[in-house]
């Protein structure tokens, strides 16, 4: 069994338990009132449900967010998402998943004339994952892999091999640890845990 490091915001180590509780009550209760919802819907989501995901996910709470050229947001592939309505992968096709949306690219053009292209990232496509699953994969984002790293004191890698064989068996061996089967309490843990403001001593 790995050797997590349970702490408290001032470093103490603490039971897995209370980290659980501690942690997750410190995640935003609009954002799971909104993530609840999708979930609730994973079976039958529509274009509409699938840019709430987008919104959701990038942030984006104003329509002069939500558009082309913002450069915190994947606009056009979730407008892809939206089109496709893609549907939870089986079991042997979800690194094909991953890797498929993770690699697709936005292009951005600015009035200066610059042109930016970015990928979707395996942050967001894991997010999309997570939702069209209803819940069952968790989210890996940079808050999640701070988070690991704290607990670890060793890295997962931010690739779709390192998700699917080191992030996901060892996000389910917290959960078991924590005495918990509620992902989504895990996932708020993890997300709060791996607030970039927060200082501990290695």
């Amino acid at each position: 069994m790995s050797l997590f490091s349970f702490r408290s915001s001032d470093g103490r180590d603490i039971a897995p338990e209370e980290w659980l509780r501690w942690w997750a009550s410190l995640y935003p209760r609009k954002d799971n009132l909104e993530h609840n919802d999708l979930i609730a819907k994973h079976e039958s989501l529509s274009a509409a449900d699938f840019e709430r995901i987008g919104r959701w996910k990038d942030g984006a709470g104003t329509e002069g967010r939500w558009k082309p050229n913002v450069a915190s947001v994947a606009y056009q592939i979730w407008m892809q998402a939206a089109s496709e309505l893609p549907r939870c992968p089986d079991e042997n096709r979800v690194a094909d998943f991953l890797d498929n949306w993770s690699e697709r690219k936005c292009r951005n053009e600015y009035r200066s004339g610059e042109v930016q292209q970015k990928r979707f990232g395996l942050s967001r496509a894991t997010t999309l994952l997570h939702f069209i699953s209803g819940g069952r994969f968790p989210i890996f984002d940079s808050r999640v892999r701070i988070a690991m790293t704290r607990l670890l004191n060793s890295s997962v890698p931010n690739k779709v091999r390192g998700y699917l064989d080191s992030y996901c068996p060892l996000f389910s061996e917290i959960a078991a640890r924590c005495g918990t089967e509620d992902v989504r309490v895990v996932d708020n843990a993890l997300f709060c845990f791996g607030d970039r403001s927060l200082q501990f001593s290695k």
